[in-house]
């Protein structure tokens, strides 16, 4: 209608600025379907997203999408410079936020020599075509504007998502076997770390998920998560020719003892059995998503896979 008043004359040329306003309406309505898919997740009051990645929040009401991410500048030109890649669980999702993200953590950890940013994007997928690919959101794009000295990339819980389980059909059920490193999510992963090979030629370190607790939570793949990616993330690794052995995070947080996993999940109850207490306490209580004490135990992780 706009347009149709315009070529009519009845209402003046429309301004740049209007057109740009028009425009980002248009894309706010567009994505809100999206932001849609982390519906129960606690929110960052700061960003209006879940989760504390190194971003701000330029729009009020805004999503996951209009966020204005950063690199962490340095403090000298000696600090190591290390980006975080991942989803909900980098971003700290279920953690009280400030350093208690596993990034925060890791930059404890670390200690001065180092300069740790977060870089995930609560329900992205690795998956080009997932229901909300990582390469579109504002995190990537700081990713690949940047220089790095080190990447870590955890992704594959959300592209782990599919119908059975009552999410998006991400997932391609073709990841297994002797083809397994031609499917769908073995192909995206070599085009990501081929992309972060171009920015300073880090040392890139793929990162195995923690496990699932309970079948179906968010709309994921138990099996994909527990069963699957132990096995194929450290074959994508292998077949990129990466220089060290990915980073065990799920038997970090007791993926080894998935047979004694609680049939209906973790409770504050069962908080002693199968590492639940890394994601249920009195702080937090998540199937998918770890505590503080679990975010802590993953840095820990982290820190040791990376030598340091």
């Amino acid at each position: 209608k706009l347009q149709f008043l315009y070529f009519i004359g009845e209402i003046p040329p429309l301004t740049n600025s209007i057109i740009v306003l028009i425009m980002r309406a248009f894309t706010l309505a567009a994505v809100a379907c999206a932001a849609l898919a982390h519906d129960g997740l606690p929110k960052n009051p700061e960003l209006n997203v879940p989760g504390y990645p190194d971003c701000v929040q330029p729009v009020k009401g805004g999503n996951e999408f209009t966020l204005e991410c950063f690199q962490k500048p340095r403090d000298n030109k000696n600090q190591i410079r290390i980006g975080c890649v991942g989803d909900s669980i980098t971003a700290g999702s279920h953690s009280t936020g400030g350093n208690h993200t596993y990034p925060g953590q890791l930059q404890i950890m670390l200690g001065d020599g180092y300069k740790v940013t977060n870089l995930g994007a609560c329900g992205s997928t690795l998956l080009k075509n997932g229901n909300s690919p990582y390469w579109e959101r504002p995190q990537y794009t700081t990713l690949i504007n940047n220089t790095w000295d080190i990447i870590i990339i955890m992704l594959g819980t959300n592209d782990a998502k599919d119908k059975g389980s009552g999410g998006p059909p991400n997932w391609p059920h073709n990841c297994t076997g002797s083809d397994a490193l031609k499917c769908p999510f073995a192909v995206d992963y070599h085009s990501m770390i081929e992309e972060v090979r171009k920015l300073g030629n880090p040392t890139i370190y793929t990162m195995i998920p923690p496990p699932l607790m309970k079948k179906g939570t968010y709309g994921m793949n138990q099996t994909v998560i527990n069963d699957v990616f132990p096995t194929l993330v450290p074959a994508i690794n292998k077949e990129n020719n990466l220089p060290h052995p990915s980073i065990d995070i799920f038997d970090a947080l007791g993926g080894a003892d998935k047979a004694s996993f609680p049939p209906g999940g973790c409770t504050l109850q069962t908080s002693k059995v199968a590492d639940c207490a890394d994601f249920c306490d009195q702080q937090s209580c998540d199937q998918c998503h770890p505590n503080n004490n679990g975010y802590t135990a993953l840095a820990a992780a982290v820190k040791k896979g990376l030598s340091l």
